[in-house]
């Protein structure tokens, strides 16, 4: 299917918006205390699983784009981020603005006004798309066997991760955290933080999305050990008070 094609079915079949706030004001509903068990969650771990609240309908019609896009516009990157501790990066990946011009589920979901709401409302602040145009969103792919994101930190806050896709747990591609750490792009120091503090690590399967305190949180997805196929979409937004401070971008090698 091409990606016009694609496109003109969703458009005509689908109001992203409808769906994603009727099933999370519904998901919401059910817990009986969102600040206490969710919030509460996040700050301290860094990292929420959010699955139950997104849609089936959303998760696929967001799977549908982001494989057609991948299909025709993944480029292959094997490089490592001086300021991140030298790290690696051995991945493929669809850039921002090739989704942005030729997606129209991912861009939609990313700007959904009930979407953003319910971010804030676990972050316990309001949040805003990325001021900066070209790191609102991304697909990566891991395919080969050795794979990786290696650590890293956001140059944004609030991540929403997406797994479309992903191999058993013996295959590798587990996500490792290490919250409340900080990021220091002259001197990151990623060495030292896996050293001295614990390191916990998440399993994620095929449909799984999650939050992710990512400016405080030194994370990573580890090797996979065989040929596999892990695909996850990114998506990462700015606190709204911090709508005008200055964010160096010294991972854009990675996303150009």
């Amino acid at each position: 299917m091409s990606i016009s094609t694609l496109d003109k079915k969703i458009t005509e079949s689908s109001d992203v918006e409808t769906l994603l706030s009727e099933h999370i004001s519904r998901s919401v509903s059910k817990v009986s205390d969102p600040t206490y068990e969710l919030s509460h969650a996040l700050s301290r771990d860094g990292y929420l699983k959010i699955t139950e609240f997104i849609s089936e309908e959303v998760k696929e019609l967001i799977r549908s784009e982001a494989f057609t896009l991948l299909g025709k516009m993944a480029k292959r990157r094997d490089i490592s981020i001086p300021s991140t501790g030298y790290s690696p990066r051995s991945l493929s990946n669809v850039r921002q603005e090739d989704i942005a011009q030729h997606g129209v589920v991912i861009p939609s979901v990313y700007h959904s006004e009930s979407f953003m709401r319910f971010i804030g409302m676990l972050a316990c602040e309001e949040i805003i798309p990325n001021p900066w145009e070209y790191e609102k969103f991304i697909i990566n792919r891991l395919e080969r066997s050795g794979d990786t994101h290696g650590w890293h930190w956001g140059d944004y806050p609030y991540s929403v991760i997406w797994v479309l896709e992903a191999p058993s747990i013996d295959y590798g591609g587990l996500l490792q955290c290490i919250p409340h750490t900080y990021w220091n792009k002259e001197s990151p120091k990623v060495e030292e933080y896996i050293s001295k503090n614990p390191i916990r690590s998440y399993y994620h399967a095929s449909g799984d999305v999650y939050l992710l305190k990512s400016d405080t949180t030194l994370h990573r997805v580890t090797p996979l050990q065989k040929d596999a196929t892990r695909v996850i979409i990114n998506m990462a937004w700015e606190r709204a008070r911090d709508k005008d401070r200055k964010v160096t971008h010294e991972t854009f090698a990675f996303r150009d």
